[in-house]
């Protein structure tokens, strides 16, 4: 009796949940292309409240995005020369394969209490960067846009990042956060890449990090492929426009942007928060 009022109703559903994995799928272009942010920062807690997800299948669901958004934008960072993976192979060997442990982890996670802590790391990022921007800009001339150089790396140096990366690579396995954002960190302030450089080269490790972290958790039966795939689709349109903009843009303007991104973000995961509680 009742079986046409509840395929409609099942229909619309589906067409919602598909418009909304949409949306999200643009809003994580954006972040990313702009930012160098992992998508988890946008997926993990959109998807566990909007559709419900367990946390462990949203950040599988994410890492899968990980892998796919960010090798598109990392592309575009590539043809306008901002990617140095020689410089930064210790980075993103490490990362990798602690990702792939930190996964086998990732069953320890509370389903409560991660919205927060992404959002102080993203309103603290933005601070960083933003005086980071302001430094940079004392002791370089902003007119060309761009600070192309890498200085030489010392031994020490390469040792600590690889160490600092293994780290990320292990929380980016364990909880899907903060891979895109750690590494960037590491490459501005130990290797001391040019914003640029480190923008696109640590998008392009997120993608190889995330591809080791998915696995783990795909063995685990916590990756949804068809939503990873509708929301990365949605994410490499607008993803690759932003990292066209953000190629083009002075290391100054770049600085302030990623700022004002990660800040607006982190504000709006910690409203999100104080609502579901």
């Amino acid at each position: 009796m009742f079986t046409g009022h509840t395929n409609v109703f099942l229909t619309y559903k589906y067409l919602m949940d598909i418009a909304f994995l949409i949306i999200i799928g643009i809003f994580t272009g954006l972040v990313t292309g702009l930012t160098g942010a992992s998508g988890v920062m946008v997926v993990v807690p959109l998807i566990h409240l909007l559709l419900k997800f367990s946390i462990h299948e949203a950040i599988g669901t994410s890492l899968l995005v990980d892998v796919l958004t960010p090798l598109a934008i990392a592309y575009t960072f590539y043809k306008n020369g901002n990617i140095d993976m020689k410089s930064g192979g210790f980075v993103a060997l490490a990362s990798i394969i602690m990702a792939l442990v930190g996964a086998r982890f990732s069953d320890k996670i509370p389903d409560h209490g991660l919205g927060s802590s992404f959002a102080s790391l993203l309103i603290i990022l933005a601070i960083v960067i933003w005086i980071n921007g302001i430094r940079r800009d004392r002791h370089s001339d902003d007119s060309d846009g761009q600070d192309t150089e890498i200085p030489d790396i010392p031994v020490w140096r390469n040792v600590a990042a690889a160490v600092l990366a293994g780290g990320s690579g292990f929380m980016t396995g364990f909880m899907g956060a903060g891979g895109g954002t750690n590494i960037l960190l590491i490459l501005l302030f130990v290797n001391r890449f040019p914003i640029h450089k480190a923008l696109g080269t640590s998008i392009l490790i997120m993608s190889l990090t995330a591809a080791s972290g998915v696995i783990g958790h795909a063995s685990m039966g916590n990756v949804s492929i068809s939503a990873g795939l509708t929301i990365a689709m949605a994410a490499i349109f607008t993803g690759i426009y932003c990292a066209r903009q953000a190629s083009k843009i002075s290391e100054k303007s770049l600085s302030r942007l990623m700022s004002i991104v990660y800040l607006v973000l982190g504000v709006l995961m910690f409203t999100i928060q104080v609502q579901t509680n």
